[in-house]
């Protein structure tokens, strides 16, 4: 019932260790699966939150691109222009955008008019050496995908109120007179970005202005090689007196300056005429009368909107507007170059990977059907799985080592309870032990005093019977020398003292003090001591020791037929070997192991009486002595005890 209480109590240990072990488990496994999403969704998070900061950035400066293009007078988008704020002359000047776009974001700006014809300021058809010569090929190519991609965009057909209508040059300037604009001007929206025009801008300026921009390379054509002209420190021409040219229409009016800016006035131009271009009639400038004031002209130049077309094979953001004028309405706009903003994206991604997509949504929309795709960066994602990696193995060690722990700490809880059941098994053995043992010498003590006392018995065994007493009494205090050598030696203070001296006299002096109590149990003894044999040893520690020793082998030897008992001591290199044997049943293998140990006997309950001390007393004195007691199997059957003590 006693070691079921132990193997309960292990069950309890284990079953209350498996339940917080498992407990503490599954809620730190879900933690851990939690932080682990947290760390994987982390890059991508991150991701979202960078495209939405990207498309707020990119709206904006889309936003400030569209103030800038609203601004943009229509007759910027012409190779050749007259700028209605110059004064009342007869000029033009190449466009802002003849050159290579200053917009980075720009692929291009176009101009469609009502019969679908597409052109483009970098490309002057009529006048070719106008044409930017550095781009000349890709602005082919882009005129070519206009034409062939954008061509719905041109305008319905309007009717046509004439102005530009062909007429003399006159020789007296019109008063110059400003253009008049009536615009919704563009608001600031809370976030900082620019709000899309949202209404039409109407501008008023002179004929004289809106015809020669109607009529741009006429102008230039008429004026680049005419008689009069001289180039001034800039390379423009300027008109010059020239004798006998002040009839009406031969001569440009004095004092007018023609800004011919572009590659082609490096050089003087060969004197030759060239031909008027054959799309629309060119007709010559009519310059108003001085005396009334110049008439106006109403340009209605709608809001550019947003638009996603299919360009170059692939969707395109464009901006597009219209601009309506008395000889007909044009589509005018520009094309934003997805690979600038992918570029621009790219600059400022930081650990994200950003494009430009086609598709809504609200979150990171930049344009009307246009918006900021973000996906973490593939670094990003490695050390993010990594990282979800290391918190799962960080988990399972540490849960490893501390169930470990908590495992070893667990069987050393059981281990102490099965070592307190087995000191309580082993004192109640040692108290039944200790009574029998003490009772049996004490009632041989009673018995024989009872009968000197009363004058029982042969009087003349009187002494016989005081010897008896004396053995009792010798028996006795082996006992109670056993308890108390052992609490000595579990308080760690068994001490000896020994001496060298005559060991086969001390084993002789034993021997005849031991023979009668073992003639009288019926066990023979037998010594065999070689003679003058000294040795270092304690006389009290040997006495104990060869006193256990013949008394285990008297019990032991009892059901035996030979009950001799042998002591022999002789030399062994430097030790001398003092060997008991008996003739009994000797030591079986399973009790051998834990033969020296306190309470350890090696027969059954039903055997013969004892503490189980002796052998673990008489062990500790030989090592005290500074020798050792082993057991060994008798030769002839039974045990032999060995014990070696230190050479003299």
């Amino acid at each position: 019932m006693k070691v079921a209480r132990t193997w309960y109590a292990a069950g309890l240990l284990s079953a209350a260790l498996a339940v917080l072990l498992i407990a503490w488990f599954i809620s730190g496994w879900a933690d851990v699966r939690a932080r682990q999403y947290t760390a994987e969704v982390a890059p991508q998070h991150e991701a979202e939150t960078r495209g939405a900061e990207l498309a707020h950035e990119l709206r904006a400066e889309l936003a400030q691109l569209m103030t800038r293009e609203v601004e943009r007078p229509y007759f910027h988008y012409q190779n050749l222009m007259h700028d209605p704020r110059s004064t009342g002359s007869v000029g033009v000047t190449p466009s802002p955008l003849a050159s290579v776009p200053t917009e980075g974001l720009v692929l291009g700006y176009f101009q469609i008019d009502e019969l679908g014809r597409a052109t483009t300021p970098t490309i002057n058809d009529e006048v070719p050496e106008l044409s930017e010569p550095r781009t000349l090929a890709g602005n082919q190519r882009f005129r070519s995908e206009v034409v062939k991609s954008l061509a719905r965009l041109a305008p319905p057909k309007t009717e046509r109120v004439i102005v530009a209508e062909v007429a003399p040059v006159k020789r007296t300037p019109p008063r110059p007179t400003p253009p008049r604009q009536e615009v919704i001007k563009p608001q600031t929206d809370s976030v900082g970005e620019t709000a899309q025009q949202t209404e039409a801008q109407v501008f008023h300026i002179d004929e004289n202005s809106y015809v020669q921009n109607w009529n741009s390379n006429t102008i230039y054509q008429q004026y680049r090689n005419a008689p009069g002209l001289r180039r001034d420190g800039s390379g423009n021409l300027e008109s010059v007196p020239v004798k006998g040219t002040d009839a009406p229409g031969t001569a440009t009016p004095a004092n007018v300056t023609t800004n011919l800016t572009t590659a082609t006035d490096a050089v003087d131009p060969p004197p030759t005429t060239v031909a008027p271009p054959k799309p629309r009639p060119r007709p010559v400038v009519r310059a108003p009368d001085p005396v009334l004031p110049p008439k106006a002209v109403t340009i209605t130049v709608a809001p550019l909107e947003w638009r996603t077309l299919t360009f170059n094979g692939a969707p395109a953001l464009l901006a597009v507007r219209d601009v309506a004028t008395p000889d007909g309405t044009f589509a005018q706009g520009f094309v934003v170059d997805r690979s600038a903003l992918t570029s621009w994206l790219a600059s400022r991604a930081g650990a994200t990977v950003a494009e430009l997509v086609a598709g809504d949504n609200n979150a990171t929309e930049v344009a009307p059907g246009w918006h900021v795709a973000t996906t973490a960066n593939p670094r990003a994602l490695a050390e993010a799985a990594r990282s979800a990696a290391h918190l799962a193995m960080s988990f399972l060690l540490r849960f490893i080592l501390l169930g470990v722990i908590a495992a070893l700490a667990a069987g050393l809880v059981v281990m102490l309870v099965a070592r307190a059941e087995r000191l309580a098994r082993e004192r109640s053995q040692f108290a039944a032990a200790a009574a029998h043992e003490l009772r049996t010498p004490l009632a041989g003590l009673q018995l024989y005093g009872d009968m000197i006392a009363d004058g029982l018995g042969d009087p003349q065994k009187t002494r016989d019977y005081a010897k008896r007493m004396s053995e009792e009494a010798s028996r006795l205090g082996r006992v109670v020398s056993n308890v108390l050598g052992f609490s000595q030696l579990e308080r760690g203070n068994l001490s000896v003292d020994p001496s060298v001296g005559s060991l086969d006299a001390e084993l002789r002096s034993l021997a005849e003090r031991a023979e009668p109590a073992l003639d009288r149990a019926g066990a023979a003894l037998a010594l065999d001591v070689t003679p003058e044999l000294t040795a270092k040893f304690d006389r009290d520690a040997l006495a104990r020791i060869v006193g256990n020793l013949l008394d285990n082998a008297e019990k032991y030897g009892r059901e035996s037929e030979d009950r001799t008992i042998e002591i022999a001591a002789r030399a062994a290199g430097d030790a001398i070997e003092v060997v008991i044997s008996d003739h009994g049943p000797g030591v079986t293998d399973k009790t051998r192991t834990k033969l020296f140990q306190p309470f350890a006997r090696g027969v059954n309950a039903d055997g013969p009486a004892g503490l189980g001390l002796g052998l673990a007393l008489s062990k500790s004195l030989a090592r005290a002595m500074g020798g050792d007691l082993d057991y060994r199997p008798g030769s002839s059957g039974g045990a032999a005890f060995v014990l070696r003590l230190p050479r003299a």
